[in-house]
């Protein structure tokens, strides 16, 4: 089975969350976003569905997306027997093909609906050039996106099975997640497979663990892609990863508030 295969959907679209209600994807965006109003950027906008792949050929290594909304998944699949491995961006987040690993395949995954900016990364340079703003907001941006996935590297490389998926939900809490009463609920962005894939995980261990989050009332299943989270002092007193998850929101508006 290839990557290709594993990515086929297996079920309807999942709704998406209201624009409305999605958080401001940061300071790197709305200058980019204020440059663009000015004068036409040299990017090629693209307005992603749910699943939609887009396959990354060496020869693209020299391509920037910009993460304008929704969540976009980077796959790479080492063999055609090997589980791909999973990268999350989500908005306002800058996708560097050349970053992405050149295995057996290499495609982004639009995850949900998503809208993002392609550049060549010539354009992309030049640009940054020419605004000292926008480079100092790009370069915060670069450095949030290399802490996160330093961080996730920490997840794989330390933490148990609960406390990885704890991890995961802080994560998604923080990136997407959307107050709702005392809790807060998420629009999952992978399937439980591909969130066992994310976090290293049998597929069966993360379902068991699922179910003991579900009993001890951390969390609760709205549907097949959206969950709930309970109890969020409980599952950040969980995971050792918290603080420097938190602190990756200093600068921005986060739902907890």
């Amino acid at each position: 089975m290839t990557l290709r295969d594993r990515e086929r959907p297996q079920g309807p679209h999942r709704a998406q969350p209201p624009a409305a209600m999605q958080r401001a994807p940061g300071a790197f965006l709305a200058r980019l976003a204020a440059i663009g109003a000015a004068s036409p950027l040299q990017a090629t906008p693209l307005k992603l569905r749910p699943r939609q792949r887009i396959p990354l050929a060496p020869a693209q290594d020299d391509l920037i997306f910009a993460l304008q909304s929704g969540v976009v998944s980077a796959r790479v699949g080492m063999t055609n027997s090997a589980a791909g491995l999973i990268t999350l961006y989500f908005p306002g987040d800058v996708i560097s093909v050349g970053s992405i690993p050149c295995f057996n395949e290499r495609i982004l995954v639009a995850s949900t609906t998503a809208e993002v900016m392609r550049f060549k990364s010539k354009q992309f340079v030049r640009l940054l050039g020419s605004d000292p703003e926008l480079l100092a907001a790009y370069d915060r941006q670069r450095d949030r996106q290399l802490a996160r996935a330093a961080i996730h590297a920490a997840n794989l490389a330390t933490l148990d099975s609960p406390q990885r998926l704890a991890a995961f939900l802080i994560e998604m809490t923080l990136e997407i997640g959307i107050p709702s009463g005392t809790a807060i609920s998420i629009d999952l962005p992978l399937s439980r497979t591909e969130i066992a894939q994310h976090l290293a995980l049998n597929a069966d261990t993360l379902s068991r663990l699922v179910s003991r989050f579900k009993a001890d009332g951390l969390i609760a299943q709205k549907s097949r892609h959206q969950l709930s989270l309970k109890n969020w002092p409980a599952v950040a007193s969980m995971c050792p990863l918290t603080p420097a998850l938190l602190a990756l929101e200093r600068n921005r508006p986060s739902p907890l508030s």
